[in-house]
């Protein structure tokens, strides 16, 4: 009769086999195999192999060691344990989220410091945690400089296509990047690899300090996290590095494209992906630099056809996170996908293109593929586009600007439903081919119509301006509605509209608007002069206007005397009062256009006007037309005569009523996320129709 197999109770009342002799045999040769090591060894087995939760499993496995595992016994546990199997489920015990007291690890070390050495090798990587880790990978990848949600996979493929696109200069992978890397530690050491090669090519100088700093110190804070088994913490600072990593590898592809230059020289611009426009002095100065060189790379023709939007029109392309980037952190150039966006401002533009104007003050000129599609931009109040730009516009602060923008972006409470890039784009055309149709189709349009009802008026027997004027309006009403039905559908027009019922007409029609359009009602509400003096540009528009409010008592009601004087309006008149010849609502690209009917005889007295002056002063008048008594003075002459005087506050009364306040008045409705422009179009006056 065969002998009863050999067993061993490991609790009151419950055996299990026992190790069989031929292994105890390899662990021990030719010494007495120690019950108490076999003891402990089938306790492991016993419950890693019912799958007992590994808290529990470390609680009975602590109790078994004590007082039968020591100093001289111990690695006998380890190389038997490795024998059954079960050294990495053994180390794994130790893991901080398991051994929170850290008694288990601590009992190991006690034993032997070496036992650490056991544990790293062991439970290295197959006893990471993958929900700790990929829980504080997902928020160190928050924290980084990312502007998209990135995870090792990702890393790992723009990894691989960069090194086949001209990165291998920079780095070249040991694996072979088609053959894929599927395991935890072959990922991290690609991470290390590509991430040191480039930290070498990039000058720390140039750089954030603190960026330097978490550049520099990562991989040993890593290690440190992973020998003390904090997996969230590793995850953490794994995808912090991660996040960085992916945003200058995909902004130096698109740069390279974009600036037409190898790797190394695009890395020159990597100050460009981390620095922010409302940091210090000195580094806003290096940004604007390198803005600089972009700009001239795209070249200026290029950068002045990009159709203008409005900075809402982004939350329809780019998710919240990158909008955060840009406008809260500063951020001067981001890379996205397919897109680039390259910050423009004035300082930047007139240093590019020979002190020319950018016609904004903060503008996004986004890329695809490197062609710049659109530029999202905020309006001016008198746009500096085809001039160049004047010292305070030159002056003025970046930080103020984002600040405003940050202020109405931080009205939405969810993120706006993304539009695809081929409908985005094309609705940056559509804006881009309506502002040329103005100049063309409009004006061709605006012409007929003003003939037509003067050969009307003057078979009636009664032509007189203001009579062709108010006709000229009535017909171009109906003009206008048929043909943007067919040219450019989505448009909303509004002929003689005052912009109180604009804006009830469009928040009826367009609801999607009406977070953007949340402070409209109380800007109606402003008189004209309430509106001015609450301006952010407030002194350029008094001086525009030509208001000194030096010694009144009451300034606002100073001021409504002096618009009622000068402009027709009523003291009472409020921004929802003024009405627009035309205006044209771009709904999806966020845009708004003030278009004036003009009588081409104002077109004419302005020649007239500055041909007296021209032919008065000559060369010796700087067109400062503030200083133009001066001007005479100096040339010797008596001064400009009454009739010269009243001719031009003629023209100076109409252009600032039309333009100057009723672009504030536009502003102050529409704000900070409309693209608002003015625009006026001339027909022929009665003298050159009767001619």
């Amino acid at each position: 009769m065969a002998d009863n197999p050999r067993t061993v109770m490991i609790q009151d009342w419950f055996t299990v086999p026992a190790v069989p002799d031929e292994t105890l045999r390899t662990i021990y040769g030719q010494r007495t195999p120690d019950p108490r090591v076999e003891f402990v060894a089938l306790t492991v087995e016993y419950y890693v192999r019912a799958q007992a939760v590994r808290s529990l499993t470390r609680t009975r496995v602590l109790d078994a060691m004590r007082g039968r595992i020591t100093a001289d016994n111990v690695w006998d546990l380890v190389r038997l344990l490795a024998r059954l199997g079960l050294a990495e489920e053994f180390f794994a015990l130790a893991a901080l989220e398991v051994d929170r007291d850290s008694a288990f690890r601590g009992f190991l070390v006690g034993l032997d410091p070496v036992l650490m050495d056991a544990i790293r090798h062991y439970s290295f990587w197959n006893t990471v945690n993958p929900k700790l880790f990929f829980e504080g990978f997902v928020v160190g990848v928050a924290e980084s400089y990312a502007t998209v949600v990135v995870d090792l996979v990702k890393l790992m493929q723009l990894i691989g296509r960069l090194q086949n696109e001209g990165f291998s200069t920079v780095y070249l992978l040991a694996t072979k990047p088609d053959a894929g890397l599927h395991r935890l530690d072959e990922q991290v050491a690609v991470v290390k690899q590509v991430f040191s090669a480039l930290l070498d090519e990039v000058d720390p100088a140039a750089l954030p300090a603190k960026l330097v700093k978490v550049w520099r110190d990562w991989n040993r804070e890593f290690e440190h996290d992973l020998e003390n088994f904090d997996w969230f913490a590793a995850g953490k600072r794994l995808g912090r590095i991660g996040g960085d990593l992916f945003q200058l590898l995909v902004g130096l592809a698109e740069l390279m494209a974009l600036l037409k230059v190898a790797v190394k020289a695009a890395i020159r611009y990597a100050p460009l992906l981390f620095g922010v426009l409302r940091g210090a002095a000195a580094q806003v100065a290096q940004l604007t630099r390198q803005l600089v060189q972009v700009l001239v790379a795209i070249g200026k023709a290029v950068v002045e056809a990009a159709p203008r939007v409005g900075m809402d029109f982004l939350r329809t392309l780019f998710p919240p996170e990158l909008l955060r980037s840009l406008i809260r952190e500063g951020r001067a150039f981001l890379a996205q996908g397919e897109f680039t966006l390259s910050v423009v401002f004035q300082s930047a533009h007139a240093e590019a293109f020979a002190g020319a104007g950018a016609g904004t003050g903060y503008g996004v000129l986004v890329s695809q593929d490197a062609k710049p599609v659109f530029m999202a931009a905020s309006s001016e109040l008198v746009s500096s586009a085809g001039r160049q730009a004047t010292r305070a516009e030159l002056d003025e602060a970046l930080d103020a600007i984002l600040q405003q923008l940050d202020k109405a972006f931080a009205g939405y409470q969810k993120p706006a439903k993304l539009a695809g890039t081929a409908q985005a784009v094309s609705y940056a055309t559509k804006a881009a081919q309506l502002a040329q149709r103005l100049t063309t189709r409009f004006n061709t349009l605006l012409q007929e119509v003003a003939y037509a009802a003067f050969v009307e008026l003057r078979k009636a027997g009664r032509v007189k301006p203001w009579v062709l004027g108010q006709l000229i309006h009535e017909r171009m009403a109906a003009e206008v509605a048929e043909l943007i039905a067919t040219a450019s559908p989505g448009l909303k027009p509004f002929t003689e509209k005052t912009l109180r019922t604009t804006l009830q007409a469009v928040q009826a029609s367009t609801p999607e608007l009406k977070t953007a359009l949340a402070g409209a009602g109380e800007a109606l509400d402003k008189t004209v002069a309430q509106m001015l003096l609450a301006h952010k540009e407030r002194d350029l528009l008094l001086k525009l206007i030509g208001f000194d409010a030096a010694g009144a008592a009451d300034t606002e009601r100073a001021l409504a005397t002096y618009l009622s004087k000068r402009f027709g309006w009523k003291t009472t008149t409020t921004v929802g009062d003024l009405k627009s010849d035309l205006l044209l609502l771009d709904p999806n690209a966020r845009r708004v256009t003030n278009v004036d009917w003009t009588s081409s005889t104002k077109l004419e007295k302005f020649e007239q006007t500055w041909g007296t002056v021209a032919d008065d002063l000559g060369a010796k008048f700087d067109g400062n037309w503030e200083a133009i008594a001066d001007a005479y003075r100096k040339a010797a002459k008596s001064g400009p005569s009454a009739e010269l005087v009243k001719a031009l506050e003629e023209l100076t009364t109409h252009a600032v009523r039309e333009t100057v306040v009723r672009q504030a008045a536009l502003q102050s409705v529409f704000g900070e996320l409309f693209y608002v422009l003015s625009h006026e179009m001339t027909y022929k006056g009665l003298n050159s129709l009767f001619k």
